[in-house]
């Protein structure tokens, strides 16, 4: 078990690589990774404090803005310092299990406190420490609970908890007797990561000929930040278009893996570990991105570059790989080096999403119908005038129907059931 101290997690962004590399090492079974429950607890006290520090700065700020501004400032929301606290709590329960903190150890830290034992002491003629004293007896005592574990301590507050390399001060001394091994006291992360991480050589094109087994996961990211067009409204992003051979602006990418292609462009950066029987590593992946891209009120073959980086197993079909780092799609600066493999509209008849919509129209009811209508006009008006190629006659009559225009031509059969369609529902 490794158990983390307050300064640990302060200083280890739960997004970065170290608490990725944590998290492959607890979900291999590497190691299990856990936090003291008065770490957590402690953690979201001191954001929720910066957040009233800052709230306070806010708020008079606006104040001072309002005695001088010609137009009224905007209004700040109440304070929430208990929501801080709930995501912070959230965040590490997610991160690591909670090791829970009995009686004992909560009065033997109001009690060293008090008489200025270690790990609690004086400092600015303060008497203090009865949190620390509860963290160091969190992990002593579940090392005593779990004798067939070893538990790697791993706290940065030399001063109070020493560096562990040395004898420990009474009581603390008397607190460890007879753990032997067992306990490990580390001073930093990266010395553990070296125990239970060790690093590994990784060639580049070991990382590359691995990324097409794990493709659809990347493909399901991107689609995720990039695909949808509300989303991607508000953040368009650069593409070289094929037919115009010009840079434009998309917003969005059609909502399928199977007519999103990436290409791994390079590999480099890469770091391999050893966690457990399985190498991971962590590596700067650029990726070709091409596919059918909403660009201005046209659909077109586009493509972008955009770059990752990620941490994945060495082994196909393993864990899902996981991006720690993705930065904004660009254009590229010159010709693509990946080929333009984009499938053919022909895939998109087979879309489960648009034989829902046709099947709606010429057989749902009149509340579906007209539904599909709504869908069709304004989330993919522009899309369906661009499958002429791919319905061909039938293509014409529904984005007649869903243009709300009629050609003069309709058989009489056909004239009742069109009029129902256009009919705006109720």
């Amino acid at each position: 078990m490794i158990i983390l101290d307050t300064c640990v997690i302060r200083s280890m962004p739960l997004d970065g690589s170290d608490a990725h590399l944590l998290r492959a090492v607890r979900e291999t079974a590497t190691e299990r990774v856990g936090i003291p429950w008065m770490v957590m607890e402690e953690r979201a006290a001191q954001l929720a404090i910066k957040y009233r520090e800052t709230y306070d700065k806010a708020a008079q700020a606006l104040e001072q803005l309002r005695a001088v501004s010609p137009t009224r400032p905007p209004l700040l929301s109440g304070p929430d310092e208990e929501g801080v606290r709930d995501r912070c709590r959230a965040e590490l329960e997610e991160f690591a299990e909670i090791l829970p903190t009995n009686e004992a150890a909560l009065r033997q830290g109001l009690y060293r406190e008090a008489n200025s034992l270690p790990p609690a002491g004086v400092k600015k003629a303060e008497k203090v420490g009865a949190r620390d004293v509860v963290i160091w007896l969190s992990a002593v005592e579940y090392a005593r609970s779990s004798p067939e574990e070893t538990v790697y301590f791993v706290s940065g507050n030399t001063k109070d908890f020493t560096t562990g390399k040395g004898p420990y001060p009474s009581p603390m001394d008397k607190d460890v007797q007879g753990l032997g091994d067992r306990f490990v006291h580390l001073p930093q992360l990266a010395g553990l990561l070296e125990l239970v991480a060790p690093s590994v050589e990784v060639d580049p094109e070991r990382v590359e000929k691995l990324l097409p087994s794990c493709i659809e996961h990347f493909q399901h990211v991107a689609l995720t930040e990039w695909g949808d067009p509300l989303r991607a409204a508000w953040s368009p992003f650069p593409v070289l278009s094929l037919r115009t051979g010009a840079v434009e602006s998309a917003t969005g990418w059609l909502e399928s893996v199977k007519t999103l292609q990436l290409e791994p462009l390079q590999v480099s950066d890469v770091e391999g570990y050893q966690l457990g029987d399985q190498e991971w590593c962590i590596a700067t992946v650029k990726w070709q991105v091409a596919g059918w891209a909403r660009t201005a009120d046209t659909l077109g073959t586009c493509c972008c570059t955009w770059e990752t980086r990620i941490m994945m197993p060495l082994v196909e079909n393993g864990p899902s790989p996981r991006i720690l780092r993705s930065e904004r799609p660009q254009a590229p600066t010159d010709a693509p080096v990946a080929e333009w493999a984009v499938p053919t509209l022909d895939t998109l008849a087979v879309r489960s999403e648009w034989l829902g919509l046709v099947d709606a129209i010429t057989s749902g009811s009149r509340l579906e119908r007209a539904l599909a209508l709504w869908n069709l006009s304004w989330s993919s008006h522009p899309l369906i005038r661009d499958l002429g190629s791919l319905y061909e006659a039938r293509d014409l009559k529904y984005r007649q129907i869903a243009e709300r225009r009629l050609p003069t031509h309709i058989d009489a059969d056909e004239q009742d059931s069109e009029d129902d369609l256009l009919e705006e529902p109720e």
